[in-house]
């Protein structure tokens, strides 16, 4: 049995268990991938970087560092937490594992294209992120495929870096007022392409429409659907926590993406810290009831 199993190793997952690691606490951080930090190609608005830090980098930098305070790594899916009065059970694709306290950092569920070319560039001009790669694609020509309102916020921020941006909404309708200064192409998408980077998008009516970045904002971006089944209230689509980072289960915290609108690595370390340290208090006051 472990004191604290931390869901997700991302920015908000790594820092949480840096603190409980150095704490001298058993800790777990169950994951099934990097995050949207994995697919992001730099961040360059980081504290104590002066210059763009490869994203892939700083998210490894992150669970080297974690390890080094003896965290324990585990790939797996979760899909379930059951809690109980004085534990809570995380049931995972792989196995279970029980502990005292849990911290969801498990970011967004981010509702994404099918097509081909999507994923092998990732990176490479294609981001989930206009906050965090938007200025990468200052002036130059950028897409948004997406329809709901989380594209909407993308699209306004991305605004702020270029004015040459369309809106594509493979096939669906968009479900806010679109500037009408904003291209909207409602084609339905076949595929991305690229060699290095992207080039541009082709659609199902085999016309094709260049870009020089494609940000995902497709469908909503909602909490992990494990929360959902295991009673975690949400609203809006995120988890919600008191002060305290603590959800509405005793003993089940949440940090990161899955609370904040704000979805950046520097609000993510400050949750993973704040919900480290709540749990840590937690932890000294059993232990002083125990003795």
């Amino acid at each position: 049995m472990y004191d604290v199993i931390i869901i997700g190793k991302g920015p908000a997952g790594a820092q949480a268990g840096i603190y409980l690691g150095r704490a001298g606490f058993k800790t777990l951080i169950l994951y099934k991938d990097g995050g949207s930090l994995e697919k992001a190609d730099y961040v360059e608005n980081y504290y104590g970087f002066g210059k763009p830090v490869e994203a892939k980098k700083l998210l490894q930098e992150g669970v080297e560092q974690a390890r080094r305070f003896n965290v324990e790594f585990k790939e797996d899916q979760v899909v379930m937490l059951l809690p109980s009065e004085q534990s809570v059970s995380v049931q995972g694709l792989k196995g279970e594992y029980v502990a005292s306290y849990v911290i969801i950092a498990a970011g967004m569920t981010r509702r994404s294209l099918n097509v081909p070319g999507l994923r092998d560039l990732e990176g490479k001009g294609i981001s989930y992120c206009v906050t965090c790669d938007g200025f990468f694609f200052r002036n130059k020509k950028a897409a948004i495929i997406g329809y709901t309102d989380y594209a909407e916020h993308e699209l306004n921020n991305l605004l702020m870096f270029t004015k040459d941006v369309y809106l594509l909404t493979n096939g669906n309708n968009p479900e806010f007022d679109v500037p009408g200064e904003i291209p909207v192409i409602d084609k339905q998408i076949s595929g991305i392409y690229g060699r290095d980077s992207v080039e541009g998008v082709e659609f199902k009516d085999g016309s094709k429409q260049q870009f020089d970045g494609i940000f995902i904002a497709y469908g909503t971006a909602d909490a992990s659907s494990f929360s959902l089944k295991s009673g975690i209230a949400t609203e809006k689509g995120k988890i919600v926590v008191d002060s305290s980072k603590m959800t509405n289960i005793d003993r089940i915290y949440a940090a990161g993406d899955c609370i904040n609108t704000y979805m950046q690595v520097a609000t993510a370390v400050s949750d993973g810290a704040l919900a480290a340290r709540s749990v840590t208090e937690r932890l000294k006051e059993d232990r002083k009831r125990s003795k």
